[in-house]
């Protein structure tokens, strides 16, 4: 009897561990937040831009996100918004910032501007 109640609580450990494990994602999107030295949180992770492209790819074929949401963009600096847009474009997702409980598109705060037109040449 004592083994099989040690086999079933560790049985549930492991569920209860699994469920505090699971991906940030909500509606197809993984929900990211800014972190220090230009790091992401997102779930229980943190990781840098190297890591946070290698697991978008991921989370697109195996759990078929379409997007990726920075929450407390406030706290995010002008290089880690450009690091989840960079990110984003080269996954094909949509990149999103979450303000006031709504979804408006994430734009790169270190985008070229794009150039001017050439002047009319004189006649």
């Amino acid at each position: 009897m004592y083994k099989s109640l040690i086999a079933a609580m560790a049985a549930s450990l492991l569920v209860a561990g699994a469920a505090f494990a699971r991906d940030a994602i909500d509606d197809g999107h993984l929900l990211v937040k800014p972190a220090k030295n230009n790091t992401f949180s997102t779930g229980e992770f943190i990781m840098g831009k190297a890591e946070l492209y290698g697991y978008l790819g991921d989370l697109k074929e195996s759990k078929k996100i379409t997007g990726i949401v920075l929450r407390d963009a406030d706290r995010a600096t002008p290089e880690q918004k450009h690091l989840i847009v960079i990110a984003a474009q080269a996954q094909k997702l949509d990149a999103w910032v979450e303000e006031h409980g709504k979804l408006e598109p994430l734009a790169d705060p270190l985008a070229p501007a794009p150039a001017a037109a050439p002047a009319a040449p004189a006649q």
